[in-house]
């Protein structure tokens, strides 16, 4: 919503902090005091899952809302938003107590409500853009002057499968492998939502089967049209 209102955002440089450093689990790589661009920072939240970036964006937001003249906490500025906004869209079963999805007792959502946030994304030509980019690269410039070219891959194996065009992967401890897909046949489009799949690799055959079963129900109410 933020770059909705004002793209230009999109050029501005962002620093990760120690607190986005520290991050655990799946990372952008990029070191505390480092910068990129926002734009940059997009990609690296959703094509290597980046923790990390998910926190420096999460900081940025709060920044830019005032967060410390207030004296709160830029992170939970933006959780509150995540979770407002979730209302907003009519996500019932979320509730979010972080900005990257790391396990906590109160954190959770639904596939039907991430369905809900795939549909309002779609909306969206940037991000879509990003979900579908297999590989992106970009430079991340040191407090000290120096610039470190960084290069990550799109953790979404399905985009390697004609006719998948997104959206995310996501794993943890309680969840297990998780995948949000998007797919196309023929004038047929379907999102598939698969959360505790006993793998990486059978969260990916599950949902094809999900999808090629909804495509042939389409298939076939067509026929009887």
């Amino acid at each position: 919503q933020e770059i909705g209102k004002d793209a230009t955002v999109l050029d501005e440089s962002i620093t990760f902090s120690k607190r986005a450093d520290d991050t655990s689990g799946s990372s952008t790589t990029i070191r505390a005091g480092e910068s990129i661009l926002l734009r940059d920072a997009l990609y690296g939240l959703m094509l290597p899952s980046g923790n990390d970036a998910a926190v420096a964006l999460a900081q940025w937001y709060g920044r830019r809302k005032g967060a410390q003249d207030k004296k709160v906490d830029p992170l939970e500025m933006f959780i509150d938003a995540m979770n407002q906004t979730a209302k907003d869209l009519g996500m019932k079963h979320s509730l979010f107590r972080n900005p990257h999805g790391i396990t906590h007792p109160e954190h959770k959502s639904s596939c039907t409500d991430l369905v809900i946030l795939a549909r309002e994304l779609m909306k969206y030509p940037l991000m879509m853009e990003i979900v579908q980019t297999r590989r992106y690269s970009c430079l991340a410039q040191g407090p000290e002057g120096y610039t470190r070219r960084l290069v990550w891959s799109n953790s979404n194996q399905l985009l390697d499968r004609q006719g998948y065009t997104g959206f995310k992967t996501g794993t943890t401890d309680a969840a297990g492998a998780c995948l949000v897909s998007l797919g196309q046949h023929q004038e047929f489009e379907t999102i598939v939502v698969v959360l505790g799949a006993s793998g990486s690799a059978a969260r990916y055959s599950d949902s094809r089967n999900l999808h090629r079963w909804a495509w042939s129900l389409q298939q076939q109410k067509q026929r009887r049209q």
